[in-house]
Parts: C-alpha cells; structure tokens; sequence
C-alpha cells in the first residue's frame, strides 16, 4: 500500500487490527457459540481496493 491509497497505513498496522478485532469482539459476545478468532472481516473504503478477510488473531501478537 501506498501513502496516497485509500490506506495509510500498511495491512498490519494497530489500526486496522482495531477495526477487525472491535466488530469481531461484539459478534462473539452477542453470539456466544462464535469465537472472535473465527469472524472474518473485510475493511472495504469507497474508492480502492478491499482489505481482507483479515481475522483479529492476525494482530494479537503485536
């Protein structure tokens, strides 16, 4: 990724890893069979290409 894309920052970044790890929280709290490790998510800007499916394991050991 490019700093002029639709990202600042690259795939890996604590940001990113905030937007996929908060609505994968919310969805195994809601539903308590669904693990936030098993949510998938997929950051998809206005304009740019998406981001993902991206899992919040991924960022854990940042």
């Amino acid at each position: 990724m490019t700093p002029e894309g639709p990202y600042r920052a690259q795939a890996r970044d604590q940001a990113t890893g905030q937007l996929v790890c908060t609505p994968a929280s919310f969805q195994s709290v809601r539903e308590s069979e669904v693990r936030a490790d098993d949510v998938e998510v997929t950051v998809s800007p206005g304009d740019g290409p998406e981001l993902g499916p991206l899992r919040c394991a991924e960022y854990l050991d940042r």
